[in-house]
């Protein structure tokens, strides 16, 4: 859970410095996976540049119980990441949730639409200045893989 509270960050800094490389369309998707305390954490992040800018991003977590005592607790541990990630969907911003109980798999996803998305909607994420950065594709795509995601 830290792990996709860092994700969030990771997301919002990465992105503060995004401008895209030239006028056609590309798609970075960067994937990292890690597991401890029983608890398996797959987290993709996809990013579509357009025009020199990132236009579009989308940020999914997923959070399966690989030990008893999550397994056995299961209900708590839903519990607890649904109220700490609240659907919405307004303003070209969505987060969603899904709780797979049979399977012990909790995902989070988060989608933003920047053609859409005004200042409050970014600023509720923490991500009002998503659109102001100055990195290129490369310089989001080698500090992913500095800090420990695989990217294409």
């Amino acid at each position: 859970m830290v792990r996709g509270v860092k994700l969030f960050g990771i997301l919002a800094v990465s992105v503060l410095f995004i401008t895209g490389c030239g006028n056609s369309e590309r798609t970075l998707t960067c994937t990292n996976s890690e597991e401890d305390s029983g608890l398996k954490m797959s987290q993709e992040v996809t990013m579509t540049f357009k025009d020199d800018k990132i236009n579009y991003v989308k940020l999914s977590i997923d959070s399966e119980a690989t030990g008893d005592t999550i397994i056995d607790n299961w209900d708590v541990f839903a519990s607890m990441m649904g109220s700490q990630f609240e659907e919405s969907n307004e303003d070209g911003v969505n987060l969603s949730t899904n709780n797979d109980a049979d399977n012990h798999i909790f995902n989070v996803s988060l989608e933003i639409d920047l053609e859409k998305a005004n200042e409050d909607a970014l600023s509720e994420y923490g991500l009002d200045d998503i659109t102001d950065g100055n990195a290129s594709y490369e310089d989001i795509k080698e500090n992913a893989e500095a800090d420990g995601f695989t990217c294409k």
